[in-house]
């Protein structure tokens, strides 16, 4: 461009930066336009009028004149390395820490012993990348306890992102990241150990023992739902996840069996609030786990009033269909005027407490269920929940350990023994499972086509033995048998 007379360049060290033009320097630049030259005098001194008012417009819209920036968003000097020693003064100087390992476990809901598994599993890891390492700057960043102790705040308290800044020194969007990352990675090194999986042979035969004690041969566990408010259900799933539950709100409904520890061996999650426990039976992955053999039933013989049996079962509320691995309670009205009927009644929903219980202390102990959560997807709500239940059954794991055995009703008490039922000589053979299912062959496996045709006929067969309601009924009558015969013996 060709200067005039009096006009002359800038310098180099008064040249100002202009931002592209957009819709909010249309008007501005058409103003400048209109201007006679001659009456103006040096154009370039209302270019910078003009410069500096139009970066007060996009400042005004949140737009900043360097690109990336965020209006409003301010530098805080955090001292990332205070932090840390005063943590570790706090709660990881061994004896010498501030507070004891009780103040610890209530502050953290797990045990030191547990937090120290999980934090060595996930260091270097996500972003509990290790401390010796430096952020873009140059400089050591925050360092991955201080992360891991601020998701385990969230976890435990159920508070905002930004409640830890003030003891922690750490931004809002950094725990964010730091709750995300430490569920997927929990989930990632302890879902096959603590979520979803058939227990052992000692776990079995523990957890067998203790439900004979109760009163219940053959008895695996207790199952049921349970309803969690999404406070960000977006309004495009507002209609499906609203029910009657919570007082309307909108809610996810949580599947889930477990034991008389409180320990939750299966989990099904995801099911809109608006259904019930049968819909949400119809589309449990947990019904598809019996199916496939994840979750495995088949234990060894056992005898209730005279029938024997090789397949362990569950306790649910009256809702659920007439399965035969689902034991129910009676109606009230059809139990008021036999008493046997109404004591089995009151010690199947005694027992079937369990898994009430398991939610109780599972909600109790992360107040970030108990609270609406706030998240806008639903897989990281469902990993917060994961994330939960994995540490609630480690901790239960742990105290198994320290006891060596479930609590036990002495009211109740059934001398247990370890004598295996002869299968040749035992009566009641109809009321076997697992031995009248049909097994692929060995032959069968270089021919696909056979092998899958094998496996369904298996399946099928497996699926209408367990949802036999002759079984069902036979089962219940024995257990009323079972129950008032020892009831008239004490």
């Amino acid at each position: 461009m060709q200067l005039g007379q009096d006009e002359t360049p800038l310098d180099v060290g008064q040249q100002r930066q202009v931002r592209p033009i957009d819709a909010t320097d249309e008007r501005l630049f058409s103003l400048w336009s209109m201007v006679d030259r001659d009456t103006m005098g040096n154009r370039y001194e209302l270019l910078d009028d003009l410069v500096d008012d139009s970066n007060e417009i996009a400042h005004y819209h949140g737009h900043g004149q360097h690109g990336g920036s965020v209006s409003g968003r301010i530098v805080i000097k955090r001292d990332f390395e205070a932090a840390y020693k005063r943590l570790c003064e706090q709660y990881f100087n061994g004896d010498e820490s501030l507070y004891t390992a009780q103040q610890f476990k209530r502050r953290y809901r797990v045990s030191p012993s547990i937090f120290e598994k999980v934090y060595q599993q996930l260091l270097g890891k996500g972003v509990f990348r290790r401390p010796d390492k430096l952020d873009a700057c140059g400089r050591k960043g925050i360092h991955p306890l201080v992360r891991m102790t601020a998701a385990f705040r969230v976890l435990a308290y159920g508070c905002g992102a930004d409640r830890e800044d003030e003891n922690l020194s750490i931004g809002e969007s950094t725990v964010h990241d730091a709750v995300k990352s430490f569920c997927k990675l929990l989930i990632q090194e302890f879902g096959d150990e603590y979520l979803n999986r058939t227990p052992t042979v000692a776990e079995r035969n523990r957890i067998l023992k203790h439900n004979k004690t109760r009163g219940f041969p053959g008895l695996f566990a207790s199952w049921d739902c349970k309803h969690f408010v999404w406070d960000n259900c977006p309004v495009a799933l507002q209609g499906q996840h609203k029910g009657h539950h919570a007082g309307g709100k909108y809610t996810k409904i949580l599947e889930a069996v477990a034991d008389g520890s409180c320990y939750i061996w299966f989990v099904h999650f995801g099911a809109p609030g608006s259904c019930n426990d049968i819909n949400v039976l119809d589309k449990s992955s947990i019904v598809g786990a019996l199916l496939s053999g994840q979750l495995d039933l088949k234990t060894e013989p056992y005898e209730i009033n005279g029938t024997i049996r090789d397949w362990m079962y569950f306790l649910v509320d009256g809702i659920y269909p007439n399965w035969a691995i689902f034991v129910k309670t009676i109606a009230k009205e059809a139990r008021e005027a036999t008493p046997h009927l109404d004591f089995y009644a009151s010690r199947q929903e005694g027992v079937r407490k369990d898994i009430e219980r398991a939610f109780g202390i599972l909600v109790k102990k992360f107040h970030v269920l108990a609270r609406p959560i706030r998240t806008w997807r639903e897989d990281d709500m469902r990993n917060i929940l994961y994330a939960c239940i994995i540490l609630h059954n480690m901790c239960c794991a742990e105290r198994l350990e320290v006891t060596g055995q479930d609590v036990v009703e002495t009211e109740y008490h059934d001398d247990y023994t370890d004598e295996e039922v002869n299968l040749t000589t035992a009566d009641g053979g109809e009321q076997f499972i697992f031995n009248r299912v049909p097994v692929p062959t060995s032959d069968a496996a270089n021919d696909m086509e056979t092998l899958m045709t094998e496996r369904f006929h298996r399946v099928n067969a497996l699926y209408n033995h367990l949802s036999d309601p002759e079984k069902h009924l036979q089962l219940r009558t024995d257990l009323v048998a079972h129950l008032s015969g020892r009831q008239a013996e004490k």
